[in-house]
């Protein structure tokens, strides 16, 4: 059983409407994103620029994938696929 854990936790923030979350749609290459639907919380009344989510696999690896908001702004607000790294890869950093 797969399971998807948010990392998006910041400031309470509410919008005219007195609501402190909006819908997104995260969009990238197929089956990563493919137009899943989640609810976000503003941070500082405003959209979030990126989402980081981490999600486990049956095997207990972890993938990490980021999205960066998209040219919508009308809900649910788009966000794209940018990149992701898996918990068996090391990163490499060259000084």
């Amino acid at each position: 059983m797969r399971r998807d854990v948010h990392r998006i936790a910041d400031h309470e923030r509410f919008d005219m409407d007195g609501k402190n979350t909006y819908r997104a749609v995260l969009y990238g290459p197929d089956p990563i994103g493919s137009g899943q639907e989640i609810e976000l919380e503003y941070v500082d009344g405003a959209y979030r620029e990126i989402v980081i989510l981490d999600y486990i696999e049956d095997s207990g690896e972890t993938i990490e994938r980021k999205w960066e908001l998209g040219e919508g702004r009308t809900e649910p607000i788009p966000y794209r696929f940018v990149k992701e790294h898996d918990s068996r890869t090391k990163p490499s950093v060259k000084n």
